[in-house]
């Protein structure tokens, strides 16, 4: 299954859907029918997708892109997504921040277990992302072929 999420590019959406209104202006559509909310969510969506601010996302997309807002390390700021787990302290600190910090006196493990206790006031107790999974698939994978 799909989901739409718009996205403007260039084009104002108020106005694609105002025009889509427009052309239905002329007919009385009861609203309170089914039949009639489908026709102008489909003439809606169809105008949105032939201007070209209409994309059909996965779920996993989707579950991606929220995964990536979470993703920001707590002292640049910046995201931690797409950064290499070899190079992360936490989902939320970059090995290079916390080095940086540790220079200048505080411990990596203090950094780390603010980073925890951020995300566990934040209230989210997710479950793994696809990202996370693999990372644990790599990091068990290699432990079993290492005998360790």
């Amino acid at each position: 299954m799909s989901l739409g999420i718009f996205s403007l590019d260039g084009m104002n959406m108020k106005q694609i859907i105002k025009n889509a209104l427009d052309d239905m202006a002329t007919g009385q559509i009861n609203l309170n029918s089914d039949a009639a909310r489908k026709t102008v969510s489909d003439l809606i969506s169809g105008a949105l997708s032939s201007a070209g601010v209409y994309r059909q996302y996965t779920e996993t997309e989707l579950e991606k892109r929220d995964a990536k807002k979470s993703w920001v390390c707590q002292t640049c700021g910046k995201s931690t997504f797409e950064t290499d787990y070899d190079y992360l302290v936490h989902p939320k600190l970059h090995l290079g921040c916390a080095l940086e910090e540790e220079t200048k006196g505080t411990d990596i493990k203090e950094q780390y277990h603010e980073a925890s206790s951020r995300l566990f006031e934040e209230g989210t107790r997710r479950e793994k992302n696809w990202s996370q999974k693999k990372h644990e698939d790599k990091v068990f994978e290699r432990k079993i072929n290492h005998g360790n």
